[in-house]
């Protein structure tokens, strides 16, 4: 059922957490491990009266995508419940197998969903706002089959109006002005964001675009503005304030999507001044009027336009003089209707003339050449993610030599680091094409873009009767690695000084502890140390919320001293742990358990 590993736990959490996760997991503290569909869910008993819970999302693959908890936990990564039940859903074989939601619902009737759904909202009254959202959000929503014939524009405007009125209530909560005298002091998470308000409209715009109403979809933005615009200027003014760059950024989003949408139609020259009458009288700050402005003049009969549209290229693109900051997006604009009108020459002359390089080569590929998309991607594309793009158009299409031959040249470009992606993907094409020496060139490159332990292991067993001479190239270079990339391959190796050395240079490994239990056979006065510097941290702070954990670094060292038959050295020092911190009421008791 599951793919994850405890490795893979660790990387989603801190140390701290993880510690703490396997002790509830090891006290029993999980409980009702339920598995819907992809869905995992359980309880775990903590602190709080009720317990805590836990849900967490798998992929297809059985791994995990993200996870939940009830509690207030939020300092990165997974909290220790979510560990908790992570660990627990690997090894506990007694979970609970339901069929998912998707699942159960499948065979019910409309009637039966119905009654459902209103005994939910009796039962739960917080549901029914949530209901009564879904379902506007359902009635905006083209079906693929046709589009409605006409849009519920009321329903926009109250769906934008009760997110600016949750936004703001939120923003409001969450963050204050603070008057230091001579300055404000704005509180940071007094953010609004504008996607959370703007996208489910937007999204409805672009559909309708793709689906070839231009006039609809210019209704829907239009509607939009209208709102956006009225609910900033509703906020407080030191909301506004905290939130001014964003929202000339989400400005700038709407005026370019209500550019596209005008651009797809075909205005009269009266139409287009009419529009321009209409978008200058609206001249505001919180929209990027320009953007509009420049498109309804230009238009498609601009004669620089025209001329590129026809392959007439020069360095100064579709503008007679400098460019405005807006150019690109505007470009894309234009791009997306091109492809939507199937004018796929003009695109490429347009794309080449604007510096879209990367969408120029991709429309080489989508056109058939090959050669040329090749070679222009060798001349200008830069970064691994470009040629990762190429080439799994390449490959949709068939060409599979080429595609590799793509994603070679790609692992030579851009940082090193970003290339991890574009090296897994080779690996796949080339293990599938049997090309074993590519795809042993491609798991390296997606080892040095990462030094995990995953890749690592990747390159070992694609490496095969190889294996001791690439072994040796890696650690050459895992030499100049710190971190706990690093502790986990020598933890794997069993290269125990070198993961000694690794964790003492970074005081916040998560692979401390398994460090300190893996070297405590051969390296016990190094094990004891790290235990007892890790709970005299503690102590000596008077930390007194974290006490069971300098316990528990200190029993770890108490098992390691009676694992050697030295339990006088570990009774002398308990007595002067016990000495020096015997005004610590809270901590005394917890010792004398030990």
């Amino acid at each position: 059922m599951f793919t994850f590993t405890e490795e893979d736990i660790r990387n989603l959490t801190t140390g701290q957490s993880f510690t703490r996760g396997q002790r509830y997991y090891r006290d029993g503290a999980v409980s009702d491990l339920v598995l819907r569909g992809n869905r995992l869910t359980a309880q775990v008993t903590g602190s709080s009266y009720e317990p805590y819970q836990v849900c967490v999302n798998l992929n297809q693959d059985g791994k995990i995508e993200s996870a939940s908890c009830t509690c207030l936990y939020e300092w990165g990564g997974f909290c220790k419940h979510i560990v908790a039940v992570l660990l627990a859903a690997l090894h506990d074989s007694q979970i609970e197998i339901r069929p998912s939601l998707e699942t159960l619902l499948s065979d019910l009737t409309a009637d039966q969903l119905r009654r459902l759904m209103l005994v939910m909202a009796e039962e739960h009254p917080e549901l029914v706002e949530t209901i009564e959202e879904e379902v506007e959000g359902l009635k905006m929503q083209p079906t693929p089959a046709a589009l409605p014939t006409s849009l519920n524009l009321n329903a926009i405007s109250r769906a934008m109006r009760k997110a600016f009125h949750d936004a703001s209530k939120l923003a409001s909560a969450r963050g204050n002005r603070y008057d230091y005298g001579d300055y404000w002091y704005d509180d940071e998470f007094s953010v609004i964001y504008p996607d959370d308000i703007l996208n489910p409209h937007l999204e409805l715009a672009r559909q309708l675009l793709d689906a070839g109403d231009a006039d609809a979809a210019t209704q829907v933005i239009e509607t939009v503005i209208e709102e956006w615009v009225k609910g900033v200027k509703k906020l407080d003014d030191w909301i506004r304030e905290v939130n001014e760059d964003v929202f000339i950024e989400a400005g700038r989003k709407l005026a370019v999507l209500l550019a596209e949408a005008l651009l797809s139609q075909d205005l009269s020259p009266e139409e287009r001044k009419a529009r321009l009458r209409t978008i200058q009288a609206w001249e505001d700050e919180l929209i990027a009027v320009e953007v509009v402005q420049t498109a309804l003049e230009q238009w498609w009969d601009d004669p620089s336009l025209t001329a590129v549209l026809r392959g007439k290229i020069t360095n100064k693109g579709v503008w007679k003089g400098e460019p405005p900051d807006f150019a690109d997006e505007l470009a894309l604009a234009r791009l997306r209707i091109l492809e939507r009108q199937n004018r796929l020459q003009e695109y490429l002359y347009l794309a080449e003339a604007e510096g879209q390089l990367n969408l120029y080569v991709n429309m080489l590929a989508r056109t058939g050449q090959v050669a040329e998309a090749i070679k222009e991607a060798q001349a200008h594309l830069t970064q691994p993610d470009e040629f990762h793009e190429l080439a799994q158009i390449l490959a949709k299409q068939g060409q599979q030599a080429a595609a590799m031959q793509v994603a070679v040249q790609g692992l030579k470009r851009g940082e090193q680091w970003l290339r991890r992606e574009l090296a897994h993907w080779l690996v796949q094409q080339a293990e599938s094409a049997g090309d074993m020496a590519l795809a042993l060139h491609g798991a390296e490159a997606a080892f040095l873009a990462s030094y995990e332990l995953n890749d690592y292991k990747l390159v070992q067993r694609l490496a095969g009767d190889r294996w001791p001479e690439v072994r040796e190239r890696l650690l050459k270079h895992l030499k100049s690695v710190g971190g706990d990339q690093a502790v986990a391959i020598y933890l794997h190796e069993r290269m125990l000084p070198q993961a000694m050395a690794a964790v003492e240079r970074n005081s916040y490994s998560h692979y401390l502890d398994q460090v300190v239990e893996a070297a405590s056979a051969d390296y016990p006065d190094w094990s004891v140390r790290q235990c007892q510097k890790q709970a005299e941290r503690i102590m000596n702070a008077g930390d007194a919320g974290h006490y069971d954990d300098a316990v528990n670094w200190l029993r770890r060292a108490k098992e390691i001293y009676l694992q050697h038959q030295r339990a006088d050295e570990w009774t002398a020092y308990l007595d002067d742990v016990l000495k020096k911190h015997a005004r610590k009421y809270k901590l005394v008791p917890m010792l004398h358990k030990l």
